[in-house]
Protein backbone atom coordinates (compact mmCIF):
# COMPACT_ATOMS: atom_id res chain seq x y z
CA UNK A 1 0.00 0.00 0.00
CA UNK A 2 2.87 2.34 0.69
CA UNK A 3 4.54 1.54 -2.28
CA UNK A 4 1.01 2.63 -4.65
CA UNK A 5 0.81 5.93 -2.60
CA UNK A 6 4.33 6.96 -3.10
CA UNK A 7 3.88 6.16 -6.58
CA UNK A 8 0.69 7.97 -7.22
CA UNK A 9 2.39 10.82 -5.04
CA UNK A 10 5.03 11.01 -8.16
CA UNK A 11 2.43 10.67 -10.96
CA UNK A 12 0.65 13.51 -9.24
CA UNK A 13 3.82 16.19 -8.62
CA UNK A 14 4.08 16.36 -12.47
CA UNK A 15 0.71 18.22 -12.07
CA UNK A 16 1.74 20.53 -9.28
CA UNK A 17 4.85 21.46 -11.61
CA UNK A 18 3.12 23.75 -13.72
CA UNK A 19 1.50 25.92 -11.16
CA UNK A 20 4.52 25.55 -8.58
CA UNK A 21 8.00 26.54 -9.85
CA UNK A 22 10.96 27.66 -8.68
CA UNK A 23 10.91 31.31 -7.97
CA UNK A 24 14.32 31.98 -6.75
CA UNK A 25 15.33 31.42 -10.29
CA UNK A 26 14.37 34.98 -10.84
CA UNK A 27 16.23 37.96 -9.41
CA UNK A 28 14.49 41.88 -8.56
CA UNK A 29 15.48 43.20 -12.08
CA UNK A 30 13.65 41.06 -13.98
CA UNK A 31 10.89 41.84 -11.68
CA UNK A 32 10.93 45.35 -12.34
CA UNK A 33 10.86 44.86 -16.00
CA UNK A 34 7.90 43.17 -16.55
CA UNK A 35 5.00 43.89 -14.06
CA UNK A 36 3.03 39.79 -15.16
CA UNK A 37 6.31 38.88 -13.81
CA UNK A 38 6.15 40.61 -10.67
CA UNK A 39 2.36 39.78 -10.27
CA UNK A 40 3.51 36.16 -10.68
CA UNK A 41 5.97 36.12 -7.71
CA UNK A 42 4.08 38.63 -5.30
CA UNK A 43 1.25 36.04 -5.62
CA UNK A 44 3.57 33.52 -5.61
CA UNK A 45 5.39 34.59 -2.62
CA UNK A 46 1.66 35.19 -0.51
CA UNK A 47 0.55 31.78 -1.63
CA UNK A 48 3.96 29.91 -0.37
CA UNK A 49 3.60 32.41 2.82
CA UNK A 50 0.30 31.27 3.60
CA UNK A 51 0.21 27.88 2.90
CA UNK A 52 3.86 27.60 5.75
CA UNK A 53 1.51 29.47 7.49
CA UNK A 54 -1.69 26.89 7.81
CA UNK A 55 0.62 24.11 8.00
CA UNK A 56 2.69 25.16 11.16
CA UNK A 57 0.05 27.62 12.96
CA UNK A 58 -0.85 24.76 15.19
CA UNK A 59 2.65 23.28 16.29
CA UNK A 60 4.23 26.63 15.78
CA UNK A 61 2.20 29.23 16.24
CA UNK A 62 4.64 32.36 16.60
CA UNK A 63 7.09 31.32 13.48
CA UNK A 64 3.31 30.67 11.46
CA UNK A 65 2.52 34.54 12.23
CA UNK A 66 6.19 35.81 11.15
CA UNK A 67 4.87 34.22 7.42
CA UNK A 68 1.28 35.83 7.70
CA UNK A 69 2.80 38.81 8.59
CA UNK A 70 5.07 38.40 5.45
CA UNK A 71 1.97 37.72 3.56
CA UNK A 72 -0.42 40.06 4.22
CA UNK A 73 2.22 43.03 3.59
CA UNK A 74 3.02 41.69 -0.21
CA UNK A 75 -1.32 41.57 -0.54
CA UNK A 76 -2.45 44.83 -1.28
CA UNK A 77 1.14 44.94 -4.01
CA UNK A 78 -0.57 42.06 -5.41
CA UNK A 79 -3.60 43.90 -5.72
CA UNK A 80 -2.17 46.87 -7.49
CA UNK A 81 -0.40 45.65 -10.25
CA UNK A 82 -2.97 43.25 -11.32
CA UNK A 83 -5.36 46.35 -11.19
CA UNK A 84 -2.58 47.75 -13.61
CA UNK A 85 -1.67 44.59 -15.33
CA UNK A 86 -5.55 44.16 -16.74
CA UNK A 87 -6.76 47.74 -16.20
CA UNK A 88 -9.66 46.90 -13.92
CA UNK A 89 -11.32 48.70 -10.67
CA UNK A 90 -9.46 47.84 -7.10
CA UNK A 91 -12.44 45.39 -6.00
CA UNK A 92 -12.60 43.46 -9.38
CA UNK A 93 -8.59 42.96 -8.60
CA UNK A 94 -8.88 42.32 -4.96
CA UNK A 95 -11.83 39.31 -5.83
CA UNK A 96 -9.75 37.97 -8.38
CA UNK A 97 -6.58 38.36 -6.61
CA UNK A 98 -7.94 36.47 -3.52
CA UNK A 99 -9.10 33.90 -5.29
CA UNK A 100 -6.21 33.04 -7.56
CA UNK A 101 -4.56 33.24 -4.17
CA UNK A 102 -6.74 30.95 -2.36
CA UNK A 103 -6.12 27.95 -5.13
CA UNK A 104 -2.55 28.74 -5.43
CA UNK A 105 -2.25 28.32 -1.74
CA UNK A 106 -3.78 25.27 -1.73
CA UNK A 107 -1.43 23.76 -4.14
CA UNK A 108 1.74 24.87 -2.44
CA UNK A 109 0.00 22.79 0.93
CA UNK A 110 -0.69 20.19 -1.61
CA UNK A 111 2.64 19.83 -2.64
CA UNK A 112 3.88 20.35 0.98
CA UNK A 113 2.02 17.42 2.47
CA UNK A 114 3.67 15.34 -0.50
CA UNK A 115 6.98 16.09 0.62
CA UNK A 116 6.36 15.63 4.02
CA UNK A 117 5.34 11.90 3.34
CA UNK A 118 7.96 10.98 1.24
CA UNK A 119 11.20 13.28 2.98
CA UNK A 120 9.41 14.00 6.32
CA UNK A 121 9.53 17.97 6.49
CA UNK A 122 7.21 20.02 4.11
CA UNK A 123 10.39 21.60 2.79
CA UNK A 124 13.50 19.46 2.90
CA UNK A 125 14.25 18.34 -0.36
CA UNK A 126 12.64 21.23 -2.65
CA UNK A 127 13.37 24.44 -3.45
CA UNK A 128 10.35 25.97 -1.08
CA UNK A 129 13.61 27.10 1.28
CA UNK A 130 15.33 29.13 -1.87
CA UNK A 131 11.67 30.82 -2.84
CA UNK A 132 11.08 31.68 1.32
CA UNK A 133 14.22 33.31 0.96
CA UNK A 134 14.04 35.22 -2.14
CA UNK A 135 10.16 35.98 -1.04
CA UNK A 136 11.80 37.47 2.00
CA UNK A 137 14.24 39.30 0.05
CA UNK A 138 11.38 41.04 -2.65
CA UNK A 139 9.52 41.66 0.95
CA UNK A 140 13.05 44.07 2.30
CA UNK A 141 13.53 46.00 -0.94
CA UNK A 142 9.63 47.04 -1.35
CA UNK A 143 10.10 47.89 2.69
CA UNK A 144 13.33 49.53 1.73
CA UNK A 145 12.12 51.61 -1.12
CA UNK A 146 8.82 52.70 1.20
CA UNK A 147 10.89 53.72 3.37
CA UNK A 148 13.47 55.70 0.94
CA UNK A 149 10.33 57.16 -0.44
CA UNK A 150 8.56 58.65 3.21
CA UNK A 151 12.22 60.41 3.46
CA UNK A 152 12.05 62.54 0.67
Amino acid sequence: MKKILIILLFIATPLQAEKIEQLSWYNLQELLEDDKLTYKIIKSCISLNSAVTELIKDEHPDLANQFFKSANFLYPFGILVLKKIKKIDNKKAEKQFLSSVDSLTNDYMDFMRQNGVINQSFIKGTFLGDDIAFCNEIRSAIEITISESKKQ
